[in-house]
This record gives structure tokens, C-alpha cells and sequence, in this order.
């Protein structure tokens, strides 16, 4: 039984209803339970009939008839509660474990796209497909079970009425294209709103998400008016589509309704004359009734899922926007490597930001085991240079090898299991400090943890704190000061033992007390280690093997110290610039 090559009057829900051929025995379990519970109304119908018929015996009842009919009747929906708890358990399950897939799908999609593609969208918009889409998806996947059990309880229930009256069957069945129109207008314009809402509530959780983590800069700068403006707005917004989109989903019940309605007025009309002359026996008439009645059911039934289901195709089509997105310059590299033993070459290189020519044709080497200081004003091309080596982005043009080997060749986790960093703004999880050092090397021991929190210097204020190591750090680590986060992010750089170390700019922004105890824990963390490093000081540009100087993304003047500081160069001005001096 193929579910990825069905045809589907829901196209954007093609990929979803694929899911289901993960779980055939579950499906097929509910469509069986689902044609046992459609089955029970037609036949309940079918026994009234025959109740009615034999009560018209009068003396002449038979018995023995009243003894297997209650006993049929509570056998009846003895089946028909277990076939629905059954069934509704089954059908709810198959939605959370098909959504569950989903959202680790999600997950692991926005995790594996490259910087060049997430700096492009809110964290709001994929935090608003986590949950709001695949909410939607899962009501979706749960109708769509509904409408495998709802077509045959029509059809069960058309049968009694034909058995009863085929000609009063074949009449009411005109209606049947007026309900077919209004399925279709009001599902084109559900999912017309359904699409407007979701990009509504995207943006409604972007701001929040914006408002929340900048919520430091929104109260020095009194932001909360104009953000409370600029809410009220998107919600206003995304209000008036959801009323408009109820509004059309609740016309579309009583007008099914009213068709019934005129439907069964015209049976009572017929019924009347068809008894009276002897063609339709009461008994008949009455099941008659009721099935036509009960046929209304389970037309609503679809109706409501016709416009779930639209709810859930606009949904679907946005994840798998997600999902279907591709990595651009990402290249599938198999090439293993575990270390590096000559050098690092950057071959004509040139970095775009989509139109923003970030670098532009750069050219240096760098020797196993060298320090390299990247010198220039901001925006001058030195946080890109580093950005490229573990390939956060791909270069526009040229290419950059390790040990003559192109790193679009090198499997990218053995590729980014060469590097530390250690950065200016030092995030670390909403974790204990243990577990944020231990991310550097998952399989490391407790003792090789502590060993490098001493090395990082972690230790005077690691005692001082509740729970020592196991204290948690709070939200993006804010219940620390900048330099223990910094000393606790070193400490990670000190267990990953990686023979790669960047540091970018990684003691700004650090008192002198902060700064001094950092800087001793850099100077042990860059032994016998290749390290490129975005100067803050003079005795570390001084120091440095190779100094390279940026202006504009272009890399003016490369060289030590002393071959640059003999000659009038852009050097001396970028030390002024950056205040080295």
C-alpha cells in the first residue's frame, strides 16, 4: 500500500500523507476500526426499521424478537465503543509521532544550515513553525483519518435510504453538487486567510522573540511604547484574518444545514402522499428519515475537515519551504582528516554577503603551529576571514586549503573538530558550567573537566557559587560577569584540545582584573597551537608570527612586526585605530 504516490485533491499535504507508509500496520488499524465505527449508524438505522415494522404487527408480534434485539442493540455498541476508543486513540498517536518526526526534521534542518541562509530569517518565523505549523499539521493529519471514516458512514446510511426508497434517494442526492460548490469556495478561501494567519503569527513571535532576548536594550532605551505599538499592530492584523477566516468556516455549517433542512421538507411532502397510497410502509418512512437525518453528519463532518485540511495545507507548504531549502555551497565532502601537520592556505579568495563583496581576492599561508594577528579597522574583513576557515560560509571565489587539501573536499565535522573559538561575546546554554565545558569534548571525564576550569582560571569563583561547577548559568549565561563567562568559554576551548584556536576580539569589553586573568589563560590555552587571532593588544600583534592587515576586505600588508614597523604602512595606522598603542 504506497501513501507517497496517492493522488490527493490537497496537493501541499502530498509529502505529509508520504508519512504515513512509516507506519502502514497503525493506518491500516484505523481504517479497519474506522469502517467497523462508520458501519454502526446504518446498521442502528437498519433495527429501528425492523422495531418499527414489528410494533406494527400488533398482536401479532413475534416474541422472540424482543429478545435478540436489545441483546443486538448493547452488542452493537459494546463494538462500537471499543472500535472508537480504538480508533481515536490509534489516529491521535499516528498524528503525534508523525509530527513528532516533523519537528525533530525542523531541528535538525535549521541546525544544518549555513550562516549565509539563517542570518537571512527571524528566529520568530522557524520558532512559529515549531509550533503553530505543526499544530496545524497535526489537526490536519488527524482529519484526514476522519475523512477515511466519514465517506463510508454516508454510504452506509445512503444504503438504508435506498433500501427504504430509491426513487426519494436518488431526489435528495441533487443537492450533493451545491454541497460539492460550497466545499470548494469556502476551502479556497480558508486556505487563501490560513496563509495570511500563519505569516501573521510569524512575525507576532519574531518580535517577541526579538523583544525578549534585546530586552537589556529595550528598557535603556524605552523601547516599550514603540514595541507595544509595533505589537498591537501585527495583532490587529493577524486578528482581522482569523475572524474573517471563522467567519467563513462557521457560514459554511448552517448553510449545509439549511439544505438538509429543505431536503427533509421535501421527504415529508413525498412521504406523505407515498404512505397515504400504500408505496412506503411507516416503518420505512421513519428509517427513512432518520439515515437522510443522520447523513447530514457526516457531510458536516467533511466539510469541517475540507477546511482543517486547507489549514493544514498552507502549513505544510511552509515547513517544507524548511525543509526543501538547500544549503547553498554546502558539498556533501567525504575526505577524513583528524589533524593537520603542514599548513593553512587561503588561494584567491573573495566573500560576498549577498551583495556586499566582503573580501576580495585574498592571498596568505600560514605554518603548523604560527600565530597570526588580524590587524584593520570594523567591517574590514577580519571576523570573515576567520569565519571561512570552518566554513560558517563558502567562499564566493577561490579556495582555501589545509595541507594542499580544499576544504570543500574535507568531511565538515572532521573539518570543524580542528577548531576552537573563543569570541567577544561568549554564549554559553541555560546549563550548569560543567555541562557547558563538557561541549567541548562530550566524552571527556570529570576530572578532565575540572583540569580545564583550573587552566581557564574558573576556580576563584567557581567555590563562591551554590552548587560549584553544577550552578546554572542562567539564560545565554547572564548570572556570571563577562569575564567568568569568557574564562568558562576558554575552559571549553582548553578541553576540546583542538590544534586550531581563533580568537575573536575575546578579551573586549573586560575590566583589568577580568582582562588579566583572561589574558594568562589565552596565553596557556595558544601553546604549541596554530592561532589566528583579531588583535585587541599590542604585545599580542608584536608577538605574532604574521601579521595581516585588512582595509576594506582587501588584505593590504602582511608580515611580522618588524618588517611592517620599518616602512610607512597602514599598520601603524590600523594600531591607532584600534587603539593598540
Amino acid at each position: 500500500m504506497s501513501f507517497k504516490n496517492a493522488p490527493t485533491p490537497f496537493p501541499g499535504l502530498k509529502q505529509v500523507i508520504g508519512k504515513f507508509s512509516n507506519h502502514k500496520l497503525r493506518v491500516s488499524c484505523i481504517v479497519v476500526l474506522g469502517l467497523v465505527v462508520s458501519s454502526i449508524q446504518p446498521l442502528s438505522v437498519r433495527l429501528t426499521e425492523k422495531l418499527i415494522g414489528e410494533l406494527q404487527k400488533g398482536p401479532s408480534i413475534n416474541p422472540s424478537f424482543f429478545k435478540w434485539v436489545p441483546l443486538a442493540l448493547v452488542g452493537l455498541f459494546v463494538i462500537s465503543g471499543l472500535a472508537k476508543y480504538f480508533y481515536n486513540t490509534l489516529r491521535r498517536t499516528l498524528s503525534e509521532k508523525i509530527i513528532a518526526g516533523f519537528r525533530e526534521e525542523l531541528f535538525s534542518k535549521y541546525l544544518s544550515l549555513p550562516l549565509s541562509s539563517t542570518d537571512q530569517k527571524k528566529t520568530g518565523e522557524f520558532l512559529s513553525s515549531l509550533q503553530n505549523d505543526l499544530g496545524q499539521i497535526s489537526l490536519g493529519i488527524e482529519t484526514l483519518t476522519t475523512v477515511l471514516k466519514e465517506p463510508f458512514t454516508f454510504l452506509g446510511l445512503l444504503a438504508v435510504a435506498f433500501y427504504c426508497d430509491w426513487r426519494l434517494t436518488l431526489a435528495t442526492l441533487f443537492v450533493a453538487p451545491l454541497v460539492a460548490v460550497l466545499f470548494s469556495r469556502t476551502g479556497s478561501a480558508v486556505k487563501r486567510y490560513s496563509v495570511r494567519n500563519l505569516q501573521n503569527f510569524s512575525e507576532l513571535m519574531s518580535l517577541a522573540q526579538e523583544s525578549l532576548v534585546g530586552s537589556r536594550v529595550v528598557k535603556v532605551f524605552s523601547l516599550e511604547p514603540h514595541l507595544k505599538n509595533k505589537f498591537a499592530t501585527i495583532q490587529d492584523r493577524y486578528l482581522a484574518t482569523v475572524l474573517k477566516s471563522i467567519r467563513v468556516q462557521e457560514l459554511a455549517t448552517p448553510l449545509v444545514e439549511l439544505m438538509g433542512a429543505s431536503l427533509i421538507a421535501g421527504v415529508i411532502v413525498y412521504a406523505g402522499v407515498a404512505t397515504a397510497n400504500g408505496s412506503l410502509t411507516p416503518g420505512e418512512l421513519i428509517a427513512f428519515i432518520i439515515a437522510i437525518g443522520l447523513a447530514q453528519m457526516p457531510l458536516k463532518e467533511l466539510n469541517n475537515a475540507f477546511l482543517k485540511l486547507k489549514n493544514a495545507e498552507a502549513a505544510a507548504e511552509r515547513v517544507y519551504r524548511i525543509l526543501n531549502e538547500e544549503s547553498p555551497g554546502i558539498s556533501k565532502s567525504t575526505k577524513r582528516i583528524d589533524s593537520f601537520s603542514q599548513s593553512i592556505s587561503f588561494e584567491n579568495v573573495s566573500l560576498h554577503y549577498g551583495k556586499k563583496e566582503a573580501l576580495k581576492n585574498i592571498n596568505f599561508s600560514v605554518r603548523r603551529g604560527e600565530t597570526v594577528a588580524l590587524v584593520g579597522r570594523s567591517g574590514s574583513g577580519k571576523t570573515s576571514i576567520v569565519n571561512l576557515l570552518p566554513r560558517l560560509y563558502e567562499p564566493s571565489a577561490g579556495r582555501i586549503l589545509i595541507d594542499g587539501i580544499p576544504l570543500s573536499e574535507i568531511a565538515l565535522e572532521d573539518l570543524r573538530h580542528l577548531f576552537s573559538f573563543v569570541t567577544q561575546d561568549a554564549f554559553l546554554f541555560h546549563d550548569s558550567i560543567y555541562n557547558n565545558v563538557l561541549l567541548g569534548n562530550p566524552k571527556a571525564t570529570p576530572q578532565e573537566v575540572d583540569r580545564a576550569c583550573t587552566q581557564a582560571y574558573c576556580d576563584d569563583f567557581i567555590k563562591n557559587l551554590p552548587q560549584g561547577i553544577h550552578t546554572l548559568v542562567g539564560d545565554r549565561g547572564m548570572m556570571l560577569s563577562g569575564g567568568e563567562r569568557q574564562r568558562v568559554s576558554i575552559a571549553r576551548a582548553f578541553l576540546r584540545k583542538a590544534p586550531i584556536l581563533v580568537l575573536d576580539e575575546a578579551t573586549s569589553n573586560l575590566d583589568s582584573h577580568s582582562e588579566a586573568l583572561v589574558q594568562r589563560a589565552l596565553k596557556d590555552l595558544t601553546q604549541e597551537k596554530t592561532s589566528f587571532i583579531i588583535a585587541h593588544r599590542l604585545s599580542t600583534v608584536k608577538s605574532a608570527d604574521l601579521i595581516l592587515v585588512f582595509s576594506n576586505g582587501a588584505l593590504v600588508e602582511k608580515g611580522n612586526h618588524e618588517e611592517l614597523s620599518k616602512k610607512a604602512s597602514q599598520y601603524q595606522e590600523a594600531l591607532t585605530l584600534q587603539a593598540l598603542n
